[in-house]
């Protein structure tokens, strides 16, 4: 049972790929390995895996996003490459769609948080950082997305492995005490684990192929189909 940050570290790694919330696979996820009110701290005053996550994502050692069916995970840094293989061929991004858009602002700034995107997309200076709207994309020009629909094209992006979380941001009080969920920096994987991070041999299905069966190992008498259906 998960009760600590390192715990919830090393079941991510030692899973390689672990949901953070419960799916068709029974057990398999850390909603459902987290020890009794640990998941978002009820019974402790270190917190719980829900604010452990950031932490575990500044160790630079599993990615983290919104990987699952639209749900967060963590991938272990040896399967990334095939991970990101594999979803960058199943989610393509299409030029001049809202997430080529995106993308090109969160490469141009090499990160941004959720807050600052929306600013810029919506055509908003952000405070934190000196972005004029000369400075949007050019697939920007005509065609700014309708307010409040971010979310979807940002499930997309982290689907397909262009972008993960990197951190999360948080506000305080006057008296340096934190308050609020935090705000998440969103980042690709090039930007924050290097740009050989996707290079692989194998072929998108050969990947795929990989993952699976890595996971068939790691969860004996699991249905092939499920762990198919979790990665698709």
């Amino acid at each position: 049972m998960i009760s600590s940050k390192d715990q919830l570290e090393k079941a991510a790694l030692d899973y390689g790929l672990l949901p953070f919330f419960s799916n068709r696979i029974t057990g398999f996820s850390v909603e459902e390995m987290a020890a009794p009110g640990m998941l978002f701290g009820e019974e402790s005053d270190d917190y719980g895996c829900w604010e452990w996550k950031g932490p575990v994502i500044r160790e630079q050692t599993t990615a983290y996003g919104k990987f699952f069916r639209r749900k967060a995970g963590f991938v272990s840094l040896p399967l990334l490459p095939d991970f990101l293989n594999y979803r960058r061929h199943a989610y393509p991004v299409s030029p001049g769609s809202t997430e080529a858009m995106i993308l090109d602002i969160i490469r141009e700034h090499e990160g941004l948080t959720s807050t600052e995107l929306k600013r810029i997309v919506f055509d908003s200076m952000p405070r934190e950082k000196n972005i004029s709207r000369n400075e949007l994309p050019e697939t920007t020009a005509g065609r700014r997305p309708k307010r409040k629909t971010l979310e979807s094209p940002l499930q997309r992006l982290q689907m397909g492995g262009w972008i993960l979380i990197a951190d999360f941001e948080y506000k305080y009080t006057s008296r340096g005490d934190r308050y609020g969920w935090g705000v998440a920096l969103y980042s690709t994987p090039e930007i924050w684990l290097g740009n050989s991070i996707a290079t692989t041999e194998r072929t998108p299905q050969e990947s795929l192929e990989h993952l699976v069966d890595h996971l068939s190992e790691k969860l004996p008498g699991t249905d092939r189909r499920l762990i198919l259906n979790l990665l698709a």
